[in-house]
């Protein structure tokens, strides 16, 4: 036999044992304890839905209520301004025909365009009224329901 040379052998009290088994690791939570963190999330998350949804349909009866009781001013500022641009194409009209004898504003060869039995105002129609008007202003007007 060789002199000097040693075999390993085994340490002292042997090798550990292989792991070789799945480790989990430990819940911080057992199963009720979870099941009862998800129960107070759901019901303080439901509470907070109802909050909010109550905030938001106060807002939009506040802002029901202001368009409601803005309507009346609208209305006057549109049928003002309509009444202004008859009066603007009027007067228009007036500077047009200036030169021509015998013309009287309002009338078509000597007969009131405007003339009823009851006395009532009569719209005129769109393409009298935006007349004396640029494109761009008729298209505006025309369209302007489609901004809202």
């Amino acid at each position: 036999m060789p002199s000097g040379h040693a075999q390993d052998m085994p340490p002292q009290g042997g090798y550990s044992n292989i792991e070789w088994a799945k480790k989990l690791p430990k819940s911080r939570f057992s199963g009720y304890t979870q099941f009862g963190m998800f129960i107070g999330f759901t019901a303080a998350a439901w509470i907070g839905f109802y909050f909010q949804r109550r905030g938001k349909e106060q807002l939009a009866l506040e802002m029901r209520e202001a368009r409601l009781a803005i309507i009346p001013l609208l209305l006057a500022e549109q049928q003002r301004l309509y009444l202004k641009q008859l009066r603007a194409n009027r007067d228009e009209e007036n500077e047009l025909m200036k030169d021509v004898p015998n013309w009287k504003t309002g009338t078509l060869w000597g007969e009131p365009v405007y003339h009823n039995i009851a006395n009532r105002f009569i719209m005129p129609s769109s393409e009298e009224f935006f007349a004396h008007c640029s494109y761009r202003q008729k298209y505006l007007a025309v369209n302007e329901k489609f901004k809202h």
